[in-house]
């Protein structure tokens, strides 16, 4: 499914991200609704990160769910990818939490990833109090390099430590940078500005294509060639 595993990269990114007081978070920080119930606007959040189209932009289910009815997106079928939709009977609408369909098992159970779960991004796996599933039409699936090839450019000065998968998830503004430069290369990786197993994941597979060691960390080395190795 064309755009679907680019969702489900910018949802693990995040996996183990909790809100703070009062539903403090950032993913309602970007979409302008703070403090409020996030589920679906996690779900919007990483297909604007992942560059998805098909997704649309929501906070309230029920709207989401109308507008994949009225796009014809609309079934009973689990796919990956697909946004699944629950009603659990607790607040009086038809459809009251939204995840992103990781994996179809063979159970009949289906895994997600779930935004505002306790309070946090998690993988859940429910069989139960399905309502249905939104089919979104994903577009081309993100590159893992442009056509290019010429040099990004000159480094900015390696920010002094390094970037890695720590607890506390590491997260700031050098984050945000090597991020976005590598989303510039043409890597599919959110520049939310957290380390999580994503950024991870694509580091090493960049540390392979440019023959850098393989460690899934940002040092000097990674950092500079991240702006000055050849675009491949």
């Amino acid at each position: 499914m064309a755009g679907a595993q680019d969702m489900l990269e910018a949802a693990r990114g995040q996996l183990g991200y909790r809100e703070g007081k009062n539903n403090n978070n950032k993913f309602g920080r970007w979409y302008g609704m703070n403090n409020a119930p996030w589920c679906d606007i996690f779900v919007s959040w990483c297909a604007a990160q992942a560059k998805v189209s098909g997704v649309g932009k929501y906070a309230y289910t029920v709207y989401h769910v109308n507008a994949f009815k009225k796009a014809r997106r609309w079934g009973k079928k689990p796919r990956v990818g697909a946004i699944v939709f629950y009603d659990f009977g607790s607040s009086g609408d038809p459809v009251e939490h939204v995840g992103i369909v990781e994996s179809v098992n063979k159970d009949g159970s289906i895994t997600a990833i779930e935004g505002n779960y306790q309070d946090r991004v998690a993988r859940v796996r429910r069989r139960a109090n399905i309502v249905g599933y939104g089919y979104p039409a994903y577009g081309k699936p993100g590159s893992s390099g442009s056509s290019s090839s010429k040099p990004a450019g000159k480094a900015p000065k390696w920010p002094g430590r390094y970037l890695k998968v720590a607890k506390p998830m590491m997260h700031g503004k050098d984050v945000r940078t090597w991020q976005a430069q590598m989303r510039k290369r043409g890597w599919s990786i959110a520049a939310d500005g957290y380390y999580g197993a994503a950024s991870a994941k694509i580091c090493r597979q960049f540390q392979a294509e440019k023959k850098l060691g393989v460690d899934g960390i940002v040092g000097p080395a990674t950092w500079r060639a991240a702006w000055e190795a050849v675009v491949t």
